[in-house]
């Protein structure tokens, strides 16, 4: 309907959520394993983007490799 109407932020939004929960999916699928397993899962510093939602796991990059937003946007989780 967004790209019906022309509604180019609304897009670029959807498109960003629709990306970070794929990355959120995957730290589910990995969460729900170590449960299964009888364990903890440990996944170490996790970053979120205040912009966009991506989750980054371990190492800060530089900028956001979904939206492009600077690291300074980043919150530690």
């Amino acid at each position: 309907m967004a790209r019906l109407q022309d509604e180019k932020n609304a897009v670029r939004v959807i498109h960003w959520a629709l990306e970070a929960e794929k990355v959120h999916a995957g730290l589910y699928a990995q969460a729900k394993q170590a449960v299964d397993s009888g364990k903890d899962v440990d996944l170490g510093d996790i970053y979120i983007c205040s912009v966009c939602g991506w989750t980054v796991v371990g190492e800060l990059p530089e900028k956001c490799p979904l939206c492009g937003s600077a690291q300074k946007v980043f919150v530690k989780f």
